[in-house]
Order: structure tokens, then sequence, then C-alpha cells
């Protein structure tokens, strides 16, 4: 694994550290975690408006879409 340097203000980091204490993890894994969750976050909200986009530009409503997904779980079960 490679050496990194990231800075993070000191408030921050102070936090860090006793969240790491009180989890029995190593600041390092705690700040792993906390980036894996945010950059997971982040592709779900991406995905979310990509799909709201989908659905406004094909012309059906909310409404419709959960009947049109139902009709094709049906579909796809015979």
């Amino acid at each position: 694994m490679a050496t990194n340097n990231l800075h993070v203000p000191d408030d921050l980091l102070v936090e860090i550290q006793e969240l790491a204490l009180m989890a029995g993890k190593t600041v390092e894994e705690l700040a792993e975690q906390a980036l894996r969750k945010g950059l997971d976050e982040q592709a779900w909200q991406e995905l979310l408006a990509y799909g709201q986009e989908r659905g406004r530009a094909s012309g059906f409503t909310e409404e419709q879409s959960a009947d049109i997904v139902h009709e094709w779980r049906r579909e796809q079960c015979r």
C-alpha cells in the first residue's frame, strides 16, 4: 500500500482521532471507512439523479413508473 498524505483540518483530525479511539480502530481505518461511504453516497446520488432525469425524459409520471415496473416483473416471471 502506498503512503499518501492528506491535509485534514485540526478540528476534524481531533474528531476522527476520538472516534477511532472509541471504535477501537486506527485513524487510517476510520478515515478509509468514511471516504468509502462518502464515495458510495456520491455514486448513489448520481445514479438517482440519472434515473430521475431519464424518468422525466420518458414522459411517464412517477405513479405510472411503478405500474410499468410491476408489469415488467410479471412478464419476466412468465
